[in-house]
């Protein structure tokens, strides 16, 4: 008797931070999931995972609608933005992406999740949690918030089951992201920086609760939905300062917000200073989803990065 087959996932940025524990908590699940993938490497890693490593990347389209029409759930994360010089060809290149999969599926309830961030919106001006409704940055650092608005039009306008996750400012966990490169910076310059007051406080969600939104939502979001990804909003920029200053040894060093743009520039000095208090209530409440994992400031301090502080204080 032949078996059932398997809810195939077709995924974009697979073998990326995030992407690879969703592939990783998928296939545990019983789903079989195939990978975008450009590179050998990548394809290595996807098939240590379990997965299928699909050649092509964003701008192959034809191969966006076959894996498309053949998957029964597809998950975009592929970046084709930030590392792009020029910021609107990205944009252009994720537009043509999600076009060509929307397309696909359309007139089916296959669903699309897209990939977004919660500093889109603009901080309560009484410092409370923000919901997905609160108005977009007046002054944003980058046009990134139009990928999601394309993406989110197809749901609205020709009903296509997209759905978009918005990821904390810090996703964390595993001993990786952005948190790693921070601690490598801090490393490199022998000091933590903080700025201004460091009392801004901001989002954060592990990577493997993350993952766990991303199914979930897969199985029970509706066209149109957009979820806050966060597990604590609580955390101040001080805080994660000197929780990175206690493992590796260094003191915190305060700068003006002035000061900072010069020495490191506008991005990441609005990134450290960001007030980001974004609820993830719709997602507990919609989805069933809750959070589980260590929180940020003990995972720097006794968790998955103490691998990689005592490794810095050795340099």
């Amino acid at each position: 008797m032949a078996q059932p087959s398997k809810t195939r996932i077709f995924m974009t940025g697979a073998s990326g931070y995030v992407g690879s524990v969703i592939t990783e908590f998928a296939i545990a699940q019983g789903y079989e999931v195939h990978g975008l993938s450009r590179t050998d490497t990548n394809d290595a890693k996807l098939k240590a995972l379990g997965a299928v490593p699909v050649r092509g990347d964003l701008e192959t389209l034809d191969v966006l609608r076959r894996e498309s029409a053949n998957a029964q759930i597809i998950i975009h994360l592929a970046d084709a933005m930030t590392r792009n010089p020029d910021f609107s060809a990205g944009l252009r290149v994720d537009a043509a992406a999600v076009d060509a999969i929307c397309e696909t599926i359309r007139g089916t309830d296959k669903p699309l999740l897209v990939t977004s961030g919660s500093l889109l919106v603009e901080a309560d001006p009484n410092g409370d949690e923000t919901t997905e409704t609160y108005p977009l940055q007046k002054n944003p650092v980058n046009q990134r918030w139009k990928a999601e608005d394309h993406a989110i039009s197809w749901a609205k306008e020709k009903g296509v089951r997209v759905i978009s996750i918005r990821l904390a400012p810090y996703v964390y966990g595993r001993g990786a992201s952005g948190v790693r490169l921070f601690m490598q910076m801090h490393a490199r310059n022998g000091e933590v920086t903080c700025i201004d007051d460091g009392s801004a406080r901001t989002s954060t969600i592990h990577v493997d609760d993350a993952a766990r939104m991303y199914l979930l939502a897969a199985e029970k979001a509706s066209a149109g939905d957009v979820f806050n990804c966060t597990s604590s909003t609580n955390v101040t920029a001080l805080q994660l300062a000197e929780a990175m200053g206690s493992v590796l040894n260094l003191p915190v060093k305060f700068l003006k917000f002035d000061e900072a743009v010069a020495k490191f520039g506008p991005f990441f000095s609005k990134f450290l200073s960001a007030v980001n208090r974004a609820s993830s209530a719709k997602a507990i409440q919609t989805l069933g989803w809750e959070p589980r994992e260590l929180g940020i400031l003990e995972d720097i301090k006794s968790g998955s990065y103490q691998a990689l502080a005592k490794e810095l204080c050795k340099d």
